[in-house]
């Protein structure tokens, strides 16, 4: 069965009142949606698109796909800056601790090997740790 750009829109437009508001979401739903109407064996679009929908869990099943989604995405910025968090802190320390010790033994680069190691913990490891506190501080405010 071919798809007319009415019956795309139409498709579209359900998505959106189902409650996937992602874009990038939404168009593949989309894709996914028309191209099995387009390989079932139906012939009426109405049959064909309920048919569909009770493969892919029912109308009901996509808001849970949209959730399901913001939460990953959620975690994975979690996760991304809890590796810079770490990062930048085990960096910034071992320049500081060499720099040190590099002071201590009057050898050349000792405050070269401080500054770069200060630097790194004001301009990434305290922002990133102060911004992650509060968020997530943020976040049991309102759970």
């Amino acid at each position: 069965m071919m798809l007319s750009d009415k019956h795309v829109e139409y498709i579209a437009t359900n998505l959106e009142f189902y409650g996937v508001t992602s874009d990038e979401l939404k168009e593949d739903l989309l894709d996914h949606i028309c191209t099995q109407i387009e390989t079932s064996n139906h012939n009426d679009f109405e049959a064909a698109y309920k048919d569909t929908m009770q493969k892919f869990g029912g109308h009901h099943a996509m808001s849970t796909i949209q959730r399901e989604t913001n939460s990953m995405i959620t975690i994975k910025n979690k996760i991304r800056s809890k590796r810079l968090i770490y990062i930048s802190g085990y960096i910034a320390t071992t320049l500081i601790s060499t720099g040190w010790f590099f002071k201590i033994m009057h050898w050349p680069f000792a405050g070269i090997l401080l500054a770069l190691g200060f630097a790194i913990l004001i301009i990434l490891f305290f922002p990133t740790f102060f911004y992650n506190k509060y968020k997530s501080s943020e976040r049991k405010l309102y759970e």
